[in-house]
């Protein structure tokens, strides 16, 4: 399974979700299926964290740069907002 990791680190969230999009702006993928380790320390000198992930099945893209936008809501607090570009290839 060769699925790239989207990594989320925004502390504990309610919910978290990810739009990618290609670069005409057509959405190609949408998820909030996002795993939750409340201890992983992935090196960046902050210690254990509450990590979310989430596998994009890229099967039905292809090679390229992709613009992604990630949401975490937590009830009470402003929504956590982060976009970014992934590469893909093939």
């Amino acid at each position: 399974d060769q699925r790239p990791i989207i990594r989320v680190q925004t502390g504990l969230a309610d919910s978290v979700e990810v739009h990618v999009y290609d670069v005409s702006g057509r959405r190609v993928h949408a998820s909030s299926e996002f795993s939750l380790n409340t201890g992983l320390d992935d090196g960046n000198a902050k210690g254990p964290q509450y990590t979310y992930d989430h596998a994009w099945d890229v099967s039905g893209v292809g090679s390229g740069v992709y613009i992604y936008v990630l949401t975490a809501k937590k009830s009470g607090a402003p929504d956590i907002r982060r976009s970014g570009r992934i590469g893909v290839i093939k």
